[in-house]
Order: structure tokens, then C-alpha cells, then sequence
């Protein structure tokens, strides 16, 4: 699914004037909170940056977005590292949810949430 199409997703069409992909990111940080079931992640995007910035963001070579997913179930995860590099999916299976899966060569979570929206982006300097 296309992060463009998800719920909070107005800052994202702002700034970039492409549909970033989430074929490979670096995930940052999870959280799972048991009020509201709520799992949030942050990740950064790997080789692609916005390219329609507001003029606030200077000096910047990382992006960093994050899911926010209400009502999960199914949680399963395996692995986590100091670098955590996967490709993200997001599928649509029905009217009553999303199936969310980050997949690495080090890391799976996967689970099923009935709400989903974006955080962000952010972007800052990584050197």
C-alpha cells in the first residue's frame, strides 16, 4: 500500500512529490502500549528524502516516518538489532483492517490492526 493513501498522511504529500517507497527502510523504534492495543514504529527511509521541503528543513540527509497502529492482534516478532533493516508492508484485507509486516534478514514483526496512520515525516542530519 502506498504511504500516500494512508490516514495522516497530509504532511507526506506535501513533501514529497513521489510516493516514497518502503522497500527498504531502517526501522528505529518500536512501541507497544496494552491501552488501545497500539503498536508505534519510526523508521527511516533509505535513499530517498523529500524533494519538496519546506524551507525550514535545511541540512538534512535523513527522513524518518512512523505508523501508528490501533487495535492490533496477531503480534508476532522475531529478532532486533542495533541495525534493523527490512522492507515494510502495509495490505488493506478488508474492511476491518490492515496486515502490517516489517521483514528483514535479521528482524520479522508482523500483525493485523483494525486503524492505521502516519506520523511525520521528520527529517535531520545523520553524519
Amino acid at each position: 500500500m502506498d504511504l500516500k493513501e494512508l490516514p495522516g498522511s497530509e504532511l507526506l504529500r506535501r513533501v514529497f512529490t513521489y510516493s516514497p517507497t518502503t522497500q527498504k527502510i531502517d526501522l528505529f523504534d518500536i512501541s507497544l502500549k496494552r491501552d488501545g492495543k497500539t503498536f508505534i514504529a519510526h523508521f527511516d527511509l533509505c535513499d530517498q528524502l523529500p524533494d519538496r521541503p519546506p524551507e525550514k528543513w535545511k541540512n538534512f540527509n535523513r527522513c524518518r516516518i512512523g505508523i501508528y497502529c490501533a487495535s492490533i492482534g496477531k503480534l508476532k516478532l522475531h529478532g532486533w538489532n542495533t541495525s534493523n533493516f527490512a522492507k515494510l508492508s502495509i495490505e488493506r484485507i478488508n474492511e476491518s483492517g490492515y496486515a502490517v509486516r516489517f521483514s528483514g534478514d535479521q528482524l520479522d514483526i508482523e500483525f493485523y490492526c483494525q486503524h492505521i496512520s502516519i506520523v511525520g515525516p521528520t527529517v535531520y542530519l545523520d553524519e
